[in-house]
């Protein structure tokens, strides 16, 4: 398994590969595709966090990570996290969310933060984003808001997690 930075060349595939992700989701809202198109074109975008996973020479998972804010601090969110229905439970999306952590580290960013599963994201190393001192948007609840500190001397954050404004737009939450 390779795992790199998206290439524009790749959108159309990755898109694809989002909405047949989350086709059967249980929390989808069916426009998780849409949202990809989107933020491509928006400031909460960073394209060397917006990661593909390669497996004989196709893509089998993506992960975007964004640009978000506590407060006044700048975190990040894993905004989507999709692996092909026949790749699941293989490790796909694991390894993005931890190449994606280390990529992260790398950059300067203290958190990351993601709206998932209270069951999966705790073997990536995750916590509940409040047990950070961080509370989700409205409109989302505190049981699936996890997080992980990236730097262990980052100075602590109190507030609540903004996403970027296309979530809303989109009606995504």
């Amino acid at each position: 398994m390779i795992i790199r930075e998206e290439k524009k060349r790749e959108f159309y595939t990755v898109t694809a590969l989002v909405r047949e992700a989350y086709i059967n989701a249980d929390r989808s809202t069916g426009r998780e595709y849409k949202l990809v198109e989107a933020l491509r074109e928006s400031d909460a975008y960073i394209p060397k966090l917006s990661l593909v996973s390669v497996i004989d020479n196709a893509i089998a998972g993506y992960g975007m990570f964004l640009r978000g804010k506590v407060g006044d601090q700048d975190v990040l969110i894993l905004g989507l996290l999709a692996v092909a229905q026949s790749m699941r439970g293989h490790g796909v999306g694991g390894a993005l969310v931890l190449e994606g952590q280390r990529l992260a580290r790398k950059m300067g960013y203290s958190y990351l933060f993601v709206y998932g599963s209270n069951v999966y994201y705790p073997r990536l190393g995750y916590d509940f984003a409040h047990n950070f001192g961080v509370e989700p948007p409205e409109g989302l609840d505190r049981e699936h808001m996890m997080g992980i500190r990236l730097d262990p001397n980052a100075e602590p954050l109190n507030g609540t997690l903004e996403y970027p404004e296309l979530f809303k737009t989109l009606e995504m939450f």
